[in-house]
C-alpha cells in the first residue's frame, strides 16, 4: 500500500461507519498496535486523540482491510501532524 491509497481509503465517504459496543478509539488502537507495537496514544488535545504517523503504518505493512476498518471506526488523518486521530 502506498500513501495515496491509504489517504484515498481514509477519505472514502462511501465506507459505512460501524456502530460497536465499546470504544472506537480503543478498537482503532488495537489495529494500530498490530503494526506498530510501541505506538498508542501519541498526544491528546481538548477533544481529540492523536496516534501513529501514517508513513510508519504504511512502512509497517498495514493492509487495505485494516485501513478500511480504521475509517469505519471514525479514525481520520490529522493533516497538520500527518498522523491518525480520533475525536473523543
Amino acid at each position: 500500500m502506498n500513501r495515496e491509497e491509504f489517504i484515498q481509503i481514509m477519505h472514502d465517504d462511501n465506507i459505512e461507519h460501524k456502530k460497536i459496543n465499546g470504544c472506537k478509539i480503543f478498537a482503532g488502537l488495537k489495529i494500530i498496535t498490530k503494526y506498530l507495537p510501541d505506538e498508542g496514544i501519541g498526544a491528546v488535545g481538548h477533544d481529540i486523540v492523536y496516534s501513529a504517523d501514517i508513513e510508519e503504518l504504511i512502512n509497517a505493512g498495514i493492509t487495505e482491510e485494516d485501513v478500511e476498518e480504521l475509517n469505519k471506526l471514525d479514525w481520520m488523518i490529522e493533516e497538520e501532524y500527518d498522523c491518525l486521530s480520533h475525536f473523543t
